[in-house]
C-alpha cells in the first residue's frame, strides 16, 4: 500500500514477528511507515529505549527500542520519565522472567491478556540505592549487547552486498577487504 514501505528513510514498524527475532535490542524491522501514514493515522510512537511487550496472540516477547518506532496496539510499550526509580533494563529483565500464566485465570492466556492487565504486572521497585547498583552493573553489559548486535546487523548487511559481487566476479577480494575495513573503522 501506499503506506507501507522498505525503505529504511521511513519509520519503523515493530511487528510481534520482528520481537521474536531481535535480541534485546530491536534494530531492524521488516517494514516501515511513511510519514504521512505515522501523522495521518496517529500510529503510536515509541521513543528510542523502550522496552516494548508483545501481549496480543503471542504474549511475553520483550526487546529495547534501539531507535524511535511505531508499532500498533498489540505491543505495549513502558515510557519511564527521569523521575522513575526503575530503567528500562530493568524493566525488560523482569518482563523477560516473569510468568505470563499467572495473569489469566481462564484456560486461554492469548484471549485473556489485554492492555488492563499488562497495566497491572507487578514490578517491585527496590530502594534507591539497590536499583542505582543494579543499573551501575547492568549498563555496561547491555551496552556491549547493543553494540555487538549492531555490529552483527552491520555485518550481515555487508555479506548480503559483498557476496552477490564476490561470487559473480564484479568485486574482488582486495577490493571487498577494502570496503570492509572502511565500514569498520
Amino acid at each position: 500500500t501506499q503506506w507501507v514501505s522498505q525503505s529504511s528513510d521511513d519509520m519503523q514498524w515493530v511487528s510481534i514477528r520482528n520481537m521474536g527475532g531481535s535480541g534485546v535490542f530491536l534494530t531492524e524491522t521488516s517494514e516501515y511507515l511513511t510519514a504521512e501514514a505515522v501523522s495521518r493515522f496517529n500510529v503510536r510512537r515509541v521513543p528510542r529505549n523502550t522496552v516494548m511487550l508483545s501481549f496480543k496472540m503471542t504474549i511475553g516477547r520483550v526487546a529495547i527500542t534501539s531507535s524511535e518506532m511505531t508499532t500498533n496496539e498489540a505491543i505495549a510499550h513502558f515510557k519511564l520519565t527521569d523521575k522513575s526509580p526503575l530503567t528500562s533494563e530493568y524493566i525488560y529483565l523482569h518482563l523477560r522472567n516473569f510468568d505470563y500464566s499467572t495473569l489469566s485465570s481462564t484456560s486461554s492466556i492469548a484471549d485473556a491478556v489485554n492492555s488492563k492487565t499488562v497495566k497491572a504486572i507487578p514490578i517491585l521497585i527496590p530502594s534507591a540505592d539497590v536499583a542505582a547498583e543494579f543499573q551501575r552493573t547492568v549498563s555496561v553489559i547491555f551496552e556491549r549487547i547493543k553494540t555487538v548486535q549492531l555490529q552483527a546487523q552491520t555485518l550481515i548487511e555487508l555479506r548480503d552486498t559483498l557476496l552477490p559481487r564476490l561470487t559473480s566476479g564484479q568485486l574482488r577480494l582486495p577490493e571487498a577487504e577494502v570496503q570492509i575495513e572502511a565500514v569498520c573503522a
